[in-house]
């Protein structure tokens, strides 16, 4: 079976070889113009163009080196090997927060979205580590078991959203005792749990959850989302988007504003020897998240024997340096 390794950048590469051509191209249209001219009716003519047939070889070696270099940069592959491959990383687990108040508006579009852009911001620097994807409202759920599969752990986390729990409200203390259930069922030596919520509690257990992790030596990574002035909530709607212009109010028929509590989530994440970060206006902080992942020490979680398509660019780039070689060494013009 052939196949191309960089066929995602099959059009740029085509593009770039398409575009040296005809530069090439022209400038044999200009060189040949040039000499015409300068040898004119002239004797030595004959020296200035030189050998026909030298020259032609060397713009055919030209033309195909560009061509066989396209080819090499597309990394041509066939035929099939066997390797056998050992997976090894740390195990991240994140906890992400689906109330209604990560609906608010402080942060654009939403804080819930920007919750899940910064997940997908982590799960594209992994490299080998296992995440699994904890949902909680009033209630928590194991919405990912801890997998290598990014791209499963993606279509679970697109789904969430606030209708995933029907018990609303915010207990944060359950979706650190369902982490340490999770963490306690795997013999690890690198646990990592990154909580991304508003900081808002409404159950008071969070404090004791955090020590059953601390006990554990798994650290808490608070990553905080929305205003600390507060930010009204929109009220969702089943089977409509949340619209703009209601908003959650109180038995009063006030407003109920959502406010991001920092000392809250510092106080936690400090006690479990973790770190706080703030995503409301910037991914940076979550750099030194991924510092952490891959100064942990990795697990290995077994082998596998895995088929792949055998590497053959090899061949190209030796026929490229041929060619190369060849054109430098073909003397167009007699001395």
């Amino acid at each position: 079976m052939f196949w191309l390794g960089n066929y995602k950048y099959l059009l740029y590469i085509v593009g770039v070889s398409s575009l040296t051509l005809i530069l090439f191209f022209w400038y044999l249209v200009w060189k040949e113009r040039v000499i015409t001219r300068l040898g004119q009716g002239i004797e030595w003519e004959h020296l200035i163009k030189g050998s026909k047939a030298a020259a032609r070889i060397k713009q055919a070696l030209v033309i195909l080196s560009i061509i066989i270099f396209g080819i090499v940069m597309l990394r041509p592959q066939w035929g099939e090997q066997v390797r056998q491959v050992t997976s090894e990383g740390s195990d991240l687990l994140i906890a992400l927060d689906v109330s209604p108040s990560m609906l608010a508006q402080d942060v654009k579009p939403n804080r819930l979205m920007r919750a899940k852009d910064a997940v997908r911001w982590i799960v594209e620097s992994l490299k080998g580590d296992r995440i699994g994807l904890i949902l909680f409202s009033g209630d928590v759920f194991l919405q990912c078991p801890l997998t290598n599969d990014y791209a499963a752990f993606m279509m679970f986390l697109d789904s969430a959203s606030p209708d995933s729990i029907y018990l609303k409200g915010t207990d944060i203390g359950m979706a650190l005792r369902e982490a340490y259930r999770v963490f306690k069922n795997k013999r690890l030596t690198s646990r990592i749990l990154v909580l991304i919520t508003d900081g808002e509690d409404h159950e008071g257990s969070a404090e004791e959850a955090a020590g059953l992790l601390k006990d554990m030596d798994v650290a808490i990574y608070a990553i905080g989302i929305g205003s600390t002035s507060g930010e009204v909530i929109p009220m969702l709607k089943p089977g409509v988007r949340a619209d703009a212009d209601n908003y959650i109010r109180d038995n009063n028929g006030k407003l109920v504003k959502t406010y991001q509590d920092t000392s809250f989530l510092k106080k936690i994440s400090g006690y479990t020897g973790g770190n706080y970060i703030d995503i409301s206006n910037s991914f940076s902080g979550l750099h030194f998240i991924l510092e952490i992942i891959s100064d942990q020490q990795k697990n290995k979680y077994g082998s596998r024997i895995i088929k792949e398509p055998r590497e053959q660019f090899q061949i190209f780039t030796f026929i490229l340096l041929a060619f190369l070689s060849t054109e430098l060494m073909l003397q167009e013009r007699r001395r």
